[in-house]
């Protein structure tokens, strides 16, 4: 029977029109999809049209100076690129610890464009996300297409996806970050793959959406979400008794395909097959296919007439599988073979600052998600409507049995569980958000056509509208009972006739009542939702709800525009009001940063917290000591422990390290705001203590309501080079510039030492791990061996070991002296 119903769904599939055709009804689809990916592209210009053709933020930055690196060097000086501009002194490989896939994406694009029309780098990228937006928008139409089957939805969705600000919160012009061409990427993943499921010969495109996670992972370290998701919904089908030889080859694709591509990426690696947070679809791909194999066993012994003994040769197929495999992880285990949680993905399943490393926890974007949050990013319209999608969606699934329409059920729940337990992650809810309203509306207009062409059809051949009862059926029904009535020939007797009848009626009474709503409910409650009291209790529901949704429609597009609005704003520059109320443009931290490329030496070294490291070395063009990536947390506490040490303890580093520092000052979010998670992390990483609570920190450095330092907060270099109150020693650092309102200070060190300064810059005192690899990093100065107090380790004792070595090697080898770290 499900085979069947499985057939039909295939044959309606066929026969219908899709998203797009050639009726009237889908031109204007079309239409108003193309008006859709044209209203995202114009919602993220508002950063263009006011502030220029800029990036914004921090981490683009850093995208921007890898693109240019890429675009004037080619491929294979970009994989094999290690960046001493970067996490100054040691340096970073950035071949192997990027997402390549938006700066391959970007210099593809500037070159296809250039030959059709001239365009700068800088100009691509900065439309780069407004591009990808639209991309989005027509793909998540195409997906709720896909996943419900109504083309009225998908138009709705896309209408959705184009504005909504949990979309565009990533993808504003400028905003040139990995996530807006990852949501792109994820939507691709998921339409292929919800495509692969649509009957039993679309098995093949599984390696098509293999081909397209390949690309998501390529683009963004938040692959693993859409990986999980589809294991996820493969295994749930399998759960609820929906497995079929064509999803077994359809996810093994998919596995296959995709985990061959991923381990492509230096920064990838073994991951997919290793790490915890990706092992659960390795064990989906292996179950498909020990349950594939058993039914092929089932079908070779031609055991499908013998529930008990096909069973019984499964149970054997199934513990012989799961005893192998307990085995190999048995064996895998000790040897460290499978990694623990990450940082961030373990931050997911406990309470938000008990991660165990404060760099993670001190990110805002790492907080919990609230209801605000959702209100903000998704509007309550939205917010309200998604829910009964969401129920339109399952009982979609229960009642045609499609695999299809369980993912997105799936992925909402999913979704929202992340993004309530960190607030960056509700950008998954855009697709899932659009898609959901999306399927609410369409389902209520294609349920309001179809009932009112009833209606219209029974107006028109002069039949009662509101109780019509159709006279064949009616008198099928009737024969049918009549049959069923009448005693078998061989009862001839009136009295035995009687007695019969009076039974069968009975018995055929109980017999209906149970098999309506026992054997077969849901014909029951078809029935009973296409009666005439149900269809009159619907329309009455569909009329308000759509109305209401086109009440607060105009409403939703008016706030959306809003927001985009107020997230076209770039970090290094915005604007301000004056008290005499003149509107001004605050381009302090850029004048910073320009004021470093222009009035240093092109090798000065710029000391800042690691929040603006991507900056210095974007637009300054001078080596950072740290930056955003944090791929070397001992690095960062050395940094924060300096700017929050002493004066004196804190210049005695800095002088061998850097020429010049940089502060962001003037309230808001500057480093002063920011100083107790820089305590924190420098008291809790590389020490014994482990985690510092907040609570201590801020008793022990920090500002009281009536803006009073505590002594250790007011002996800080942090707060003497930020704080007008404060003042640095002129024999440690000189006041070089300051920005025109007081955002940016920046400070020479004055008697920096040029004996570590040299050392840093011989290529000799660099450690090539492999030897005669192109990743050598850089090492500390062995001046700094001074200061433990400040300085720890920034590598494991193994490859300081090999530091020693190299260096006995280089002094036997030039005959001379070689100094050791």
């Amino acid at each position: 029977r499900r085979r069947r119903r499985r057939r039909r769904r295939e044959e309606m599939a066929g026969s219908k029109g899709g998203l797009v055709d050639a009726s009237v009804s889908g031109c204007i689809r079309a239409i108003l999809i193309a008006y859709a990916a044209y209203s995202a592209y114009a919602i993220r210009l508002f950063a263009v049209q006011e502030y220029g053709r800029i990036i914004h933020e921090f981490d683009p930055w850093f995208n921007f100076r890898a693109t240019q690196y890429l675009a004037e060097n080619g491929w294979k000086k970009f994989s094999t690129w290690f960046d001493y501009m970067s996490w100054y002194p040691l340096g970073r490989p950035v071949g192997s610890t990027i997402y390549p896939g938006m700066q391959v994406t970007a210099v593809t694009l500037w070159k296809a464009i250039n030959v059709f029309t001239p365009i700068s780098l800088n100009d691509t990228c900065v439309f780069f996300p407004a591009w990808f937006g639209g991309a989005a928008t027509v793909l998540t139409a195409m997906l709720t297409y896909e996943c419900s089957g109504s083309a009225w939805g998908g138009v709705v969705a896309a209408l959705i996806m184009a504005i909504i600000p949990a979309h565009t919160m990533r993808s504003i012009a400028g905003g040139y970050d990995n996530e807006s061409l990852a949501v792109t990427a994820m939507v691709l993943t998921f339409y292929m793959w919800t495509r692969s499921n649509r009957n039993e010969k679309s098995w093949p495109l599984g390696a098509v959406a293999g081909l397209c996670y390949v690309y998501m992972v390529a683009a963004w370290g938040g692959y693993t979400f859409v990986l999980n998701m589809v294991g996820l919904h493969a295994a749930a089908l399998v759960a609820l008794r929906h497995y079929t030889d064509a999803l077994r080859k359809a996810y093994s694709l998919f596995w296959i395909v995709g985990t061959l591509g991923a381990i492509q990426f230096p920064v990838v690696g073994l991951q997919p097959i290793k790490s915890a947070e990706q092992i659960a679809p390795m064990f989906v791909f292996f179950g498909l296919n020990i349950i594939g194999y058993g039914e092929m066993l089932v079908k070779k012994q031609k055991l499908q007439g013998d529930r008990k003994k096909a069973w019984q040769l499964r149970i054997r197929v199934y513990t012989g599988a799961a005893t192998i495999a307990c085995a190999i992880c048995a064996a895998l285990a000790p040897t460290g073979w499978f990694g623990p949680l990450s940082v961030r993905v373990r931050g997911l399943f406990i309470k938000h600052t008990q991660t165990g490393n404060p760099l993670v926890d001190s990110v805002a974007e790492h907080q919990p998600g609230t209801a605000d949050a959702y209100e903000r990013y998704l509007h309550k319209s939205m917010f309200m409507t998604a829910p009964i999608g969401f129920l339109f969606a399952m009982a979609h699934f229960f009642a045609h049995v499609n695999p299809q329409s369980l993912f997105l059920p799936l992925y909402a729940c999913v979704a929202y569980y992340f993004a309530n337990r960190m607030v960056r992650l509700i950008i998954f809810l855009g697709p899932i958000a659009a898609s959901l309203c999306g399927i609410a509306v369409g389902y209520a207009l294609d349920d309001l056509h179809k009932i009112c062409k009833k209606y219209a059809v029974r107006y028109l051949e002069g039949k009662s509208i509101l109780f019509h009862v159709d006279e064949e059926e009616k008198k099928a029904k009737e024969e049918a009972k009549k049959r069923a009535d009448e005693p078998p020939a061989k009862i001839s007797n009136t009295k035995m006739k009687k007695k019969y009848s009076n039974n069968v009626t009975s018995s055929s009474s109980d017999a209906k009542n149970k098999d309506s709503f026992v054997s077969d409910p849901r014909q029951a409650i078809s029935k009973i939702y296409h009666s005439n009291v149900s269809v009159l209790f619907r329309l009455t529901l569909l009329c308000l709800g759509l109305a209401n949704f086109a009440i607060m429609w105009p409403a939703f597009m008016n706030y959306s525009h809003e927001m985009a609005q107020g997230m076209s704003m770039p970090s290094v520059m915005f604007k301000g009001q004056l008290q005499d109320g003149r509107v001004i443009l605050v381009r302090d931290y850029m004048d910073a940063y320009e004021w470093v490329r222009d009035n240093t030496p092109e090798d000065a070294r710029v000391m800042a917290w690691w929040d603006y490291g991507y900056q210095i070395t974007g637009i300054a063009n001078r080596t950072s000591i740290a930056d955003g990536n944090t791929w070397n947390h001992e690095h960062i506490a050395n940094l924060a422990r300096t700017l929050t040490a002493p004066e004196d303890e804190a210049y005695d580093v800095i002088r061998h390290l850097a020429d010049y520092v940089l502060v962001w000052t003037g309230g808001g979010s500057d480093d002063m705001a920011k100083s107790p998670h820089l305590f924190r992390i420098g008291a809790s990483i590389g020490q014994k203590g482990g985690t510092v609570d907040m609570m201590d920190i801020h008793r022990k450095f920090g500002v009281d309501r009536q803006g009073r330092p505590t002594p250790m907060m007011a002996n800080s270099l942090l707060f003497k080079l930020v704080s007008f109150q404060g003042g640095v020693s002129e024999d440690h650092f000189e006041e070089v510039f300051t920005t025109k309102y007081r955002k940016v200070r920046i400070y020479k060190v004055v008697d920096v030492d040029m004996e570590s300064r040299n050392w840093l810059s011989d290529p000799s005192n660099r450690v090539c791990d492999p030897p005669g690899s192109w990743q050598c990093p850089g090492r500390y100065p062995p001046a700094l061996k001074k200061y433990p107090k400040l300085i720890k380790p920034a590598y494991p004792a193994e490859r300081e070991k090999m530091a020693a070595e190299n260096a006995k090697k280089m002094k036997k080898k030039s005959g001379g002296s070689a100094l050791e770290l």
